[in-house]
């Protein structure tokens, strides 16, 4: 049997072998080209399976009350949404809000409020009680409470050219809770000071009372000293709830929630997945 010549070395083998003992180059031509596949076999994929888009629930805010008419519903479209005065949402005759107030952020299952540049800021309805810290305002009823535990209570300051006011008799130690009402324009209103752990609100019989208040349940809330020296604001099973500024960013939202923006409650409506 004549043999053959590898095409690389020049060193001759017999015709059955298909490639050289010496360099390890192919000795026939097939042999040099891969083997074709198989017909009807699709070749292997070059990058990883394309992935189905994650299903878009449907997002909205619904009015609870304001001046919008009640069951109104506003779609948040995917991305970023803003809702103020002007904006993607837009409430111009209500006074409270800037433009923009607050900015959604909403991905495909997830809604975040991204900032809160106005600065009446936004209020979400407790689910259960919660810690606050000294400086921060729940609102209740009609009202806005600026809560603050004793030992940050501002002192009154002396008015210039006046001498420091005098004391008379024993000074008093600092309150564990102070409570003051804010009006418009943020102005203090009712103050409450007291030396206990707790302190109790409502339309009547309370540490701080409003009986005028049409939204404030008789017993609506209390607020507690923590061992953290944070206060737990706590509702006691009030009717129309009790919210708390948002001051942690972003915040993620859930189906349910209840959002005060400006003079309009809203609540998240998210469809389930």
């Amino acid at each position: 049997m004549a043999n053959i010549t590898c095409p690389r070395c020049a060193t001759a083998w017999p015709q059955a072998y298909q490639f050289c003992g010496r360099c390890g180059g192919p000795l026939h031509p097939e042999a040099a080209s891969p083997a074709a596949a198989p017909p009807g076999i699709p070749p292997p994929p070059s990058g990883p399976a394309p992935q189905e888009p994650l299903p878009l629930r449907r997002t909205q805010l619904v009015v609870l009350r304001g001046a919008v008419t009640e069951g109104t519903a506003f779609p948040l479209p995917p991305g970023i949404s803003s809702l103020g005065r002007q904006g993607d949402l837009a409430f111009p005759d209500d006074p409270l809000l800037a433009s923009p107030h607050a900015v959604f952020d909403r991905s495909p299952e997830t809604l975040d409020i991204a900032s809160i540049p106005g600065a009446s800021g936004l209020f979400r309805r407790l689910r259960e009680p919660t810690l606050v810290r000294s400086g921060d305002v729940v609102f209740a009823g009609e009202q806005y409470l600026l809560v603050r535990v004793g030992d940050q209570v501002p002192a009154e300051p002396t008015p210039p050219g006046q001498p420091p006011p005098e004391n008379f008799g024993t000074p008093l130690p600092p309150p564990r809770l102070h409570v003051t009402q804010l009006l418009v324009g943020g102005l203090p209103g009712r103050v409450v000071s007291t030396d206990r752990e707790m302190l109790t609100v409502g339309r009547e019989n309370a540490d701080l009372s409003f009986p005028q208040d049409r939204f404030m349940s008789s017993k609506h809330l209390r607020f507690e000293v923590a061992s953290s020296g944070h206060v737990q604001v706590i509702d006691v099973g009030s009717l129309n709830g009790t919210f708390v500024r948002v001051t942690r960013l972003p915040t993620r939202l859930h189906r349910g929630d209840e959002i005060l923006v400006g003079s309009v409650l809203f609540r998240v409506d998210i469809d389930e997945p």
